[in-house]
Order: C-alpha cells, then structure tokens, then sequence
C-alpha cells in the first residue's frame, strides 16, 4: 500500500475558503434587516406614522384608490391610519385579495 502524503496547499485553501464563507455569512446577517424592528430604526415612531403626499391627498378625498402592489400596511403606512382602523371602516374588504381599482374608505 503506497504512503499518503495529503497535499498542504489544498488543507490551507480549505481552510481559507471556510473562513472566507463563515465571514460572507457573518456579513448577510449583519446586513440584512429582518423581520422585526429591534429599536436600530433611523426612523422615529411618530415619523412613520404621518401621512406621505399620495397618503395625504387620499385622506382629504376620504378614499383610497388602490393601485397594482397595495396592501393594507402600505395603505396603513402612507396614510398614517392603523391597519385595524381601514379594517373596521371597510367590514367588506378581503386584505388577502385587494383589487386594482378598489376603493377603501378613510374616515
């Protein structure tokens, strides 16, 4: 049976791209945003809630018209109405199956 000898060059690339993965996976993580918001926002609680200029101009017609893309938590945000409130204005409205073109009631 012939001697082993395992190849040192390819040990320190193994090892290398271990660390290289381990620090790429390190990165993601730190990047990513996730699901919830664990108080690092930039943005102040009272500043998400006031309404966007689209939002705005909806509010003062007291409709929403939606468009490709709405969900009730974009409508909720870019109105600064609580999810919950649209919801008790609109008891007929499915939030799993807005269609384009709906209108939801503001006040």
């Amino acid at each position: 049976m012939p001697d082993y000898k395992p190849n040192q060059i390819v040990r320190v690339f193994a090892v290398l791209a271990l660390v290289a993965a381990l620090g790429l996976v390190v990165v993601v993580v730190a990047t990513s945003s996730g699901g919830s918001d664990g108080g690092g926002s930039s943005t102040s609680q009272a500043e998400s809630s006031r309404p966007t200029k689209r939002g705005s101009a909806a509010i003062s017609r007291g409709v929403w018209i939606v468009r490709a893309g709405d969900t009730l938590g974009k409508i909720s945000e870019a109105t600064g109405i609580d999810v919950d409130q649209l919801l008790q204005l609109n008891p007929d409205v499915d939030p799993q199956a807005l269609l384009e073109g709906q209108r939801i009631a503001l006040r």
